[in-house]
């Protein structure tokens, strides 16, 4: 991880996430924090020490399980907290949380966050916000059931790539999608075949319109 005090040159960064409470006073009390692929933005294991804003990248949250494997809850991006359901104490520990390309956030220190609770349309936002993720979770969820994998993985697809690079283990993916690896493979192979993804050395490379218009046939059908 980098870290580095807020200056004018990070200004269009942070305008990126119009946040009405990113007052300037507030993101010159914070810092710009820049991870690489596969480094950890958060740590399980950890003590949260910041609350996150995603202002560049993607990142995946993972649950270290007790067996040692390690499943996804979610994904995040621009925009997304990292760390806010700690930050409410509505878990004691923050889940692992990993870059899955160059990541750059805000980290507002706790003790600023701790003042932000007290003011009532802060704490307003940021229910509202958590609400929302609990929405997508339960969407997603509800996905699994009613839309054949093929429209599913194409939306995770085009979600989770970065630079239309797709490197995620797909062994957790068939988890978090609820299938089968067997199941997994073959959808991937159906898609290479038609034309959405090809095949590389990290992973696929994706074809974006192409999925774009897979998944609208399955909002269609």
């Amino acid at each position: 991880m980098d870290k580095e005090n807020y200056n004018k040159t990070h200004e269009s960064l942070v305008k990126q996430v119009p946040y009405p409470f990113l007052t300037e006073q507030l993101i010159r009390q914070s810092f710009l924090t820049t991870y690489s692929r596969n480094e950890k933005i958060v740590s399980q294991a950890g003590q949260l020490t910041y609350l996150f804003i995603i202002l560049e990248g993607k990142a995946r949250i993972i649950q270290q399980e007790p067996n040692g494997k390690s499943l996804i809850l979610q994904f995040l991006e621009v925009g997304d907290f990292i760390g806010e359901l700690t930050v409410v104490h509505a878990e004691n520990t923050p889940k692992d949380v990993i870059a899955i390309g160059p990541v750059r956030c805000l980290a507002i220190p706790l003790s600023i966050v701790e003042n932000l609770l007290q003011d009532a349309d802060f704490s307003l936002f940021l229910a509202q916000y958590i609400g929302k993720k609990l929405l997508m979770r339960m969407e997603h969820f509800s996905h699994a059931q009613t839309f054949e994998l093929k429209y599913r993985l194409a939306a995770l697809l085009l979600e989770v790539s970065v630079n239309d690079q797709y490197t995620e283990n797909n062994t957790q993916i068939a988890d978090y999608l609820g299938i089968s690896y067997r199941h997994l493979t073959y959808t991937f192979k159906y898609l290479r075949e038609n034309g959405y993804i090809k095949k590389n050395h990290a992973g696929y490379l994706i074809n974006p319109p192409k999925l774009r218009q897979l998944i609208q046939q399955g909002y269609q059908l």
